[in-house]
């Protein structure tokens, strides 16, 4: 594989894991009929997923550096 595609791919497990964390935090809303995922209104839902978030990656759970993960996880909380 090349480096390209090993880092379109890390990043790509990097969104899929943060957005997970977000529905599961409360930060953003499934809605299971239609497979949308909305924002919440919850502003301590966006704290605790950004902690979260920081937490999993400093497990090892999410990898990269501190910044893709901090520009990861604002991407999906923000767009």
């Amino acid at each position: 594989m090349s480096i390209v595609k090993r880092h379109l791919a890390e990043q790509e497990e990097r969104l899929v894991l943060i957005e997970e964390i977000c529905i599961d935090t409360g930060a953003l809303v499934l809605d299971t009929a239609t497979d949308e995922v909305y924002f919440s209104a919850d502003e301590a839902a966006y704290k605790n997923a950004y902690v979260t978030v920081f937490q999993a990656w400093a497990k090892g759970t999410i990898k990269g550096t501190a910044e893709q993960i901090f520009e990861a996880t604002k991407s999906i909380l923000e767009d």
